[in-house]
């Protein structure tokens, strides 16, 4: 599969404006979001396509982008312009279109002529907002193994919970033969009438077909200009469209909640093991601090960046990004801190994601009044505040 990894192209979508993750979204693309402290949403599509043999690889950028742009820069400038390999960022030009990028599928659309130029034998395309492993080089394989002009990677997950996502019906083969986008009554597998198939957002597909399916939709006036809503449904009856199934650790961080959740999981007793696969680095831009520093206090089962200084506080549960100072008297449970966070003396956080740079004043608290945190911060449905970023109550 190395020469079919050599002959894609790769294209990860992060031009959503990810409205649901608001205010983490407010300064800084959905794809761009801190996760686990040390890591970006993004770097795990992106460390995915690295490991599994893919060195082309276009971002399509949109709102909100200086973020992303500066980690990429910082973090993934990795390949020698002589290799004939990049990394890139490709927002709407106007190339072909006046317009942003309205959907998925337009996003790709907009930036044909780079497909055109590099000449792929197939193009993959990524979400920029979901966090698993997965080798792309099985993909591939399946792909060539079953002679598939397009290819969805899915996951099974019971009838009850797929009314969220595309869901997608095959034969005893694995082959498409219907896709709905949020069904009320999403129908179940072939093999086992508890399950359904949902779409992960990840497609791959011949280059010709893909060309072909793009531009007959850009003609449409009438398209939401979606891979899931329109370019697939409208590629089954002709051709040879396969469901890839995939049902090791995937998350796809689309609320507040789910992102405080996925974040947690890596404190439970037995956190997924995406991490610690020496085979299978996640690779992330990391900026030089100090190591941190411990003045006494109380820290367990908490996931701790570099830079950070503890003064005979209280940590629990927690993950805190490099650069967060914690002063004597603070008490942080069950929350998210990131980078360069300062919590003052006495000041108690529970439930919380801090955003960058705020400031929690001597004693403050939140997390424990919902009438007064209603007032100064978003409360999620399952009750997480979010201090935005560079807030401060002093």
């Amino acid at each position: 599969m190395e020469l079919l990894s050599k002959k894609t192209l790769t294209m990860v979508l992060c031009g959503g404006k990810g409205e649901r993750l608001y205010p983490l979204t407010r300064d800084r693309a959905k794809p761009s979001v801190p996760f686990l402290g040390a890591y970006r949403i993004i770097d795990f599509s992106l460390s995915n396509a690295l490991n599994s043999g893919l060195r082309r690889i276009a971002l399509l950028t949109q709102y909100k982008s200086l973020s992303l742009e500066r980690h990429i820069l910082n973090g993934w400038n990795i390949f020698h312009a002589e290799s004939g390999d990049f990394i890139i960022s490709l927002s709407a030009q106007g190339r072909v279109s006046d317009n942003w990028y309205e959907g998925t599928a337009d996003a790709v659309f907009q930036n044909i002529y780079t497909i055109q130029h590099e000449n792929p034998e197939a193009v993959l395309v990524l979400s920029g907002d979901h966090v698993y492993n997965a080798d792309y080089r099985k993909l591939l394989l399946f792909f060539s193994q079953t002679g598939a002009d397009a290819l969805i990677m899915t996951r099974t997950i019971p009838v009850g919970d797929a009314s969220r996502f595309g869901v997608i019906g095959v034969d005893v083969e694995r082959r498409i033969v219907e896709f709905m986008e949020k069904p009320k009554k999403p129908f179940a597998t072939p093999w086992d009438p508890g399950k359904s198939l949902i779409s992960m957002g990840v497609y791959l597909f011949k280059t010709p077909v893909l060309i072909k399916a793009l531009i007959k939709d850009a003609r449409n006036p009438k398209s939401s200009h979606d891979f899931g809503r329109d370019i697939i449904p409208a590629l089954i009856d002709g051709h040879r469209v396969f469901a890839y199934t995939f049902d090791d650790y995937w998350e796809d961080i689309g609320t507040i909640d789910a992102y405080w959740e996925a974040n947690m999981a890596f404190l439970s007793p037995s956190p997924p093991v995406i991490l610690r696969d020496p085979a299978w680095p996640v690779r992330t831009y990391k900026p030089q601090y100090p190591p941190t520093f411990i003045a006494g206090g109380d820290l367990r089962s908490s996931i701790v960046g570099t830079g950070c200084t503890f003064t005979n506080c209280r940590i629990v549960n927690s993950i805190i990004a490099p650069g967060v100072r914690v002063e004597a008297g603070a008490e942080i449970a069950d929350s998210i801190v990131f980078e360069d966070v300062h919590v003052r003396r006495g000041a108690r956080l529970r439930k919380v994601i801090a955003d960058k740079s705020s400031v929690i004043a001597e004693r403050f608290e939140v997390g424990f009044d919902a009438d007064k945190d209603g007032r100064n911060f978003k409360i999620s449905r399952s009750g997480i505040r979010v201090v935005p970023k560079g807030w401060t109550s002093e």
